[in-house]
């Protein structure tokens, strides 16, 4: 399964850090791949006003100025609707992407928002693969140790093959964790990584742990972590938690980067 992306959409604000998200994207965009940039005007009305359509040629603008510094083609699109999540929405579905990407150095205190309000609409209703990235704020994102939590559910395996190519290029390590109640269930589910892993030429490490699973991960993720990586629930979109209540608590509380992956593949 290709880890490639040949249409990538990212939402962009006054608060984006497109250094980071080039950066990250550089990895997973195929040769001939797309990047579009998308900043949405909330406005029903046209034509948008000249403050907004300023704002919106300023954030473009710096944009533009990073993807001819890395070498980038990159399309532009500003586009006005009723609120940014439908925004987004509306453009994801009418095009082929095969990615959306957020990159989020803040994230809601309250239980019901995790990475904001309109991103964790945005991931609730995607039909598209989603990964969002919450760094921390004037802090590179680095790749040599990564960890990342497993069940063996299609998200978050969706994320030990992104963990691979990160770690891949910069030489780094993966480490994969089950917490759970039997090794032999542990065993069933991180062997096959880790062998596929090291195919890759990859340094793998596994982990099993039994206790709660958000305080055993939380635990682990302060030895030293570059960024952690987790798959978003798979349960129905009526729970209450947008990641499940384990994945919710890792966001919220690890000390290094978070990103969570979303496949529909």
């Amino acid at each position: 399964m290709s880890t490639m992306y040949d249409n990538i959409l990212i939402p962009i604000s006054k608060d984006s850090n497109m250094r980071i998200t080039v950066d990250f994207l550089n990895n997973f965009l195929s040769p001939e791949g797309e990047i579009t940039l998308l900043y949405i005007i909330t406005s029903s009305k046209l034509p948008i006003s000249a403050v907004e359509w300023r704002r919106a040629m300023s954030v473009v603008s710096e944009a533009q100025v990073l993807s001819i510094e890395r070498g980038l083609e990159i399309n532009y699109l500003v586009k006005n609707a009723r609120s940014i999540e439908q925004g987004i929405l509306d453009e994801a579905s009418e095009s082929k992407y095969d990615l959306i990407f957020f990159a989020n150095s803040t994230y809601g205190k309250r239980r019901e928002s995790i990475f904001g309000s309109k991103i964790d609409e945005v991931v609730r209703k995607s039909v598209t693969e989603t990964v969002v990235l919450r760094y921390v704020k004037d802090e590179p994102v680095k790749y040599g140790r990564i960890l990342v939590p497993t069940s063996g559910y299609k998200n978050a395996l969706r994320a030990v093959r992104m963990a691979e190519v990160l770690a891949a290029r910069s030489k780094g390590e993966v480490t994969v964790m089950y917490v759970g109640t039997s090794r032999s269930d542990a065993d069933r589910v991180l062997d096959p990584l880790v062998e596929d892993i090291e195919k890759k030429g990859v340094k793998a490490l596994k982990i099993f742990s039994k206790g709660v699973p958000a305080d055993a991960i939380l635990e682990q993720s302060r030895k030293g972590y570059d960024l952690m990586m987790i798959g978003a629930t798979e349960r129905p979109y009526y729970y209450q938690f947008l990641l499940g209540s384990t994945a919710d608590r890792l966001v919220k509380e690890a000390p290094c980067p978070v990103l969570m992956v979303k496949t529909v593949r």
